[in-house]
């Protein structure tokens, strides 16, 4: 989905008359993973008050980037598919409307089982039918021209937090007393809408992922719930396009061939986005190979490209770098819950083999960095940067122009 596409949903949540929610359903989990209090209701019969903060959640929900924390995700075909498996699962919900409880009590079970999280969270769903308007060629709405209804479940599901204890003024008692502690519904950590709504149309073979942290997959829930293919968090695509790059460089990464494939690569992206028409722009393996071999790599390094592209999208070598990052956190409820899943990790999920353009192009400032400096410089600009070994030192030479400034104080003039 397009960030248009994605609005026109996210929009419907603005006010109550124009959001249309036929039901909502939900289940309050526990820290040890117990099912605590499980509702299933019209939604327009709830206060006025509650239902704009459940709309609040669902916009929190779909508000983000494409690409990002935002991402198509693929069903993945098997032959043996059981009737609990993630499309077939979904499927039932759908045409039930949020009214079968045995259905959205195995879905319930299986986000309980596969989830991590460490404390208590909320699941919520919510359907909905979209009489979708039509749409005139300068992109005007005619409510009148609708030519389908678009049926579809959003799930949200959000972290509940303890309130912090503290004093507080009983009206009814008119004392001041200990606050009593509750646990309180935090924005959405993570979601997905079923069926994805492509081209303004109802897809059923995609569903929209949504995600507040980019650094790690919840693959358990990608994996054995959703059954879905995965994108690459936007953290590990930035540090694994780096790692890639210095594998298939190795004793060939010199500053000219580096910068020449920022330059090109930014090239390419630049005209691919021009070409997308507001579409979300990703960089595959063809279009990568092309970058490298335009910046003058040697065919002797393309000879590992293939192996070292892949490496960065095997899922469970991701698996084992996130356990490690989350092990080395300072929380040790963390660490001891994803330290217990190392062993014996099996995923078929598959691993999109594509970067989100955004996250490896410099399309603003290039970094150049070292232990003693740090210097940016605009990258429509990287021809002010040279290299020269002057007096017998590898030097970085810079063009200075007439707007050179020393921490903001302008400099008249260089001797």
């Amino acid at each position: 989905m397009v960030k248009k596409e994605i609005n026109e949903i996210k929009s419907l949540y603005d006010t109550i008359q124009e959001c249309g929610i036929s039901r909502l359903a939900g289940c309050y989990v526990n820290g040890e993973g117990s099912k605590v209090k499980t509702f299933s209701e019209l939604f327009l019969n709830l206060p006025e008050e509650e239902m704009y903060k459940y709309l609040e959640i669902f916009r929190r929900t779909l508000s983000g980037t494409p690409g990002k924390n935002l991402f198509d995700a693929a069903f993945i075909s098997s032959e043996n598919v059981s009737s609990d498996s993630g499309k077939e699962l979904l499927d039932r919900i759908r045409k039930s409307e949020l009214k079968d409880d045995d259905v959205l009590n195995l879905f319930y079970d299986k986000v309980i089982e596969h989830y991590n999280y460490v404390g208590n969270y909320l699941i919520l769903l919510i359907y909905q039918s979209y009489d979708i308007p039509g749409m005139t060629s300068d992109g005007i709405e005619m409510d009148d021209a609708s030519d389908e209804v678009y049926n579809y479940i959003l799930c949200s599901i959000c972290p509940m937090k303890l309130t912090k204890p503290g004093l507080g003024f009983d009206d009814d008692l008119g004392e001041i007393h200990t606050l009593r502690q509750i646990f309180a519904v935090e924005l959405p950590e993570t979601g997905f809408l079923y069926p994805a709504f492509n081209e303004r149309s109802s897809d059923d073979s995609t569903i929209l992922y949504s995600c507040r942290n980019t650094k790690y997959l919840q693959d358990g829930l990608i994996d054995k719930v959703l059954g879905v293919t995965a994108t690459l968090p936007a953290k590990q695509q930035k540090e694994g396009f780096t790692e890639f790059v210095t594998d298939v460089l190795g004793d060939e990464s010199s500053f000219e061939t580096v910068l020449s494939i920022q330059e090109n690569l930014k090239e390419t992206v630049m005209n691919k986005k021009s070409e997308a028409f507001g579409e979300t722009v990703y960089i595959d393996k063809e279009t990568m190979r092309d970058v490298f071999e335009k910046s003058g790599v040697s065919n002797e390094k393309l000879d590992t490209f293939d192996k070292k592209y892949d490496e960065q999208f095997d899922m469970k070598r991701l698996h084992e770098k996130q356990i490690e990052a989350e092990i080395s956190d300072e929380n040790t409820e963390v660490a001891e819950s994803v330290s217990s899943k190392k062993d014996g990790y099996s995923s078929n999920v598959k691993v999109e083999e594509k970067y989100f353009a955004d996250n490896i192009a410099p399309v603003r400032n290039l970094e150049v960095r070292n232990a003693n400096m740090v210097l940016r410089v605009n990258s429509k600009h990287t021809d002010i940067i040279d290299t020269r070994v002057i007096d017998g030192k590898k030097c970085l030479v810079i063009e200075l122009t007439d707007d050179l400034t020393v921490n903001g104080i302008p400099v008249e003039s260089f001797q």
